[in-house]
């Protein structure tokens, strides 16, 4: 690499504050010093990086193409110094949580709020997205533990410790037709389902059943939230697809019934998702000692 890596910090926080003064006073150099690092770097990749306006900077196309690039980078240094960070202390530093929605508000939430009542200073930042976008951020150091469901692809430079068993059922309300009726496998496919989406880890194991089964299902909706699925199958808008461990409240006060089937569903597991090379982290270390 012909550029010194130094200019590209440079770029970087002038992009981000759209201005030389700003990068200046940041990075506390002065402003001739912050001109002169972006002219020479745009001599280098011979290319203009930055429209000059009044009153700041704007970035060109390239610039914009070489700042999110730059932006990955830095994000990535900054991980790895809050990591160092971690080794020697619990007073300060960052832990990032990955969990779908359903995991994050039927599970993790009591835990979180726990981990903060004791490590005030320890900064949590959750990611809630799907398990495959949540593995290509741990994959690069941007999450750092991942909360997911078994079965599911886990990559092999993952450690996988289970939390508990799960078991999917089939729910509706006291006034549905179904409630009283033994449903079989052949029924599925005409049944008003209501569903997470398909890439969602808490639905993978319904898919496999149907796959398994050659069963061809026509789900009614298709939501991202099993707490608004819960509502639906209450307010008798279909039957519901659950985890019945997050809903046995609700069981126990009649506000919804499980379907009588003449089949189960394979159990699954929660689990929990470590990158193997972040496993002695002492954030880390600390939030998985709660869920003991």
């Amino acid at each position: 690499m012909k550029t010194n890596l130094e200019l590209y910090k440079v770029f970087y926080y002038v992009a981000k504050n759209k201005s030389i003064t700003g990068a200046a006073n940041e990075l506390m150099v002065s402003q001739p010093a912050v001109s002169k690092s972006i002219k020479v770097l745009e001599r280098d990749l011979n290319t203009i990086l930055f429209n000059r306006e009044k009153g700041g900077v704007s970035l060109t196309n390239a610039g914009e193409l070489l700042f999110n690039k730059i932006k990955k980078s830095m994000d990535l240094i900054v991980s790895a110094e809050e990591d160092i960070t971690s080794l020697n202390n619990m007073e300060s530093g960052t832990i990032n949580i990955g969990a779908g929605n359903t995991i994050m508000q039927r599970y993790l939430m009591p835990y979180i709020r726990k981990f903060h009542e004791l490590y005030p200073n320890i900064n949590v930042i959750v990611h809630t997205v799907v398990t495959p976008e949540l593995i290509k951020r741990a994959q690069v150091g941007l999450v750092d533990i991942v909360f997911t469901h078994l079965p599911n692809d886990i990559p092999s430079n993952f450690t996988i410790t289970k939390i508990k068993k799960l078991h999917d059922i089939l729910v509706v309300n006291g006034d549905s037709e179904y409630k009283d009726k033994t449903i079989t496998k052949k029924d599925l496919s005409t049944l008003p389902l209501v569903l997470l989406p398909f890439n969602a880890s808490n639905r993978m194991n319904f898919n496999e059943f149907c796959k398994r089964n050659n069963i061809i299902i026509h789900p009614l909706m298709e939501i991202g939230n099993d707490l608004i699925i819960e509502d639906c199958a209450r307010g008798g808008l279909g039957v519901g697809l659950v985890v019945k461990e997050y809903v046995q409240s609700k069981l126990d006060s009649k506000e919804l019934f499980e379907l009588d089937t003449n089949f189960s569903f394979k159990e699954k597991d929660l689990v929990y998702l470590i990158e193997s090379t972040r496993k002695n982290n002492n954030i880390i270390n600390s939030f998985t000692e709660l869920l003991k």
